[in-house]
């Protein structure tokens, strides 16, 4: 039996998804269908359904395993809040979607509400206490603010890049974005 455990679900389940990230690379998101996946892939339209509901579940489920790595990277950190001031492990993290940039180009174009909810726990387990700490007691409304524009403006300059084509190394975009942080 093909259950998501053995190989051969696993299997199917990365072709699906490889399939999916060349299919892209040719055509715009929008173009791509489920039976053009079965189609490239080789396989049936029920070995499809049996991994995902549609294309947009498919895109979901790829970006909660690829922010789960990136958490992974982060808890790695000894702080969350360093982890991202740091330009070694920012670096990291943009190079992760440097390697990775046909399925980030996808979701930080199409899902950017999937995108921006993936910083949910950076806000209360990190940025929140670390705002509280280097601005002082500010109001939570306007610790949510600050939080927002970061997010905002991060998301947005990782996807420029990844649109251009990531034409400068993870370490110089580090840079870039680490100087447009606000002074503590």
């Amino acid at each position: 039996m093909n259950t998501k455990n053995n190989q051969r679900y696993q299997d199917t389940e990365k072709l699906i998804q490889d399939t999916l990230l060349s299919l892209a690379q040719e055509k715009e998101l929008h173009k791509v269908t489920v039976r053009a996946i079965c189609e490239a892939a080789h396989i049936n339209r029920s070995s499809f359904y049996l991994h995902y509901l549609d294309i947009h579940d498919l895109i979901d489920k790829m970006g909660r395993k690829m922010m789960k790595e990136v958490g992974e990277m982060m808890e790695n950190h000894s702080n969350v809040i360093d982890f991202f001031l740091a330009p070694d492990s920012m670096a990291q993290m943009i190079g992760y979607v440097k390697e990775h940039h046909t399925f980030f180009d996808i979701y930080l174009t199409h899902y950017t509400a999937e995108a921006s909810e993936s910083f949910s726990l950076l806000w209360e387990y990190a940025a929140k206490p670390y705002m509280l700490e280097h601005f002082g007691t500010i109001d939570e409304d306007e610790m949510w603010y600050h939080f927002s524009f970061f997010k905002a403006g991060f998301i947005s300059v990782l996807s420029q890049w990844l649109r251009r084509g990531c034409p400068e190394t993870p370490e110089r975009l580090t840079e870039i974005i680490l100087r447009n942080r606000p002074a503590v």
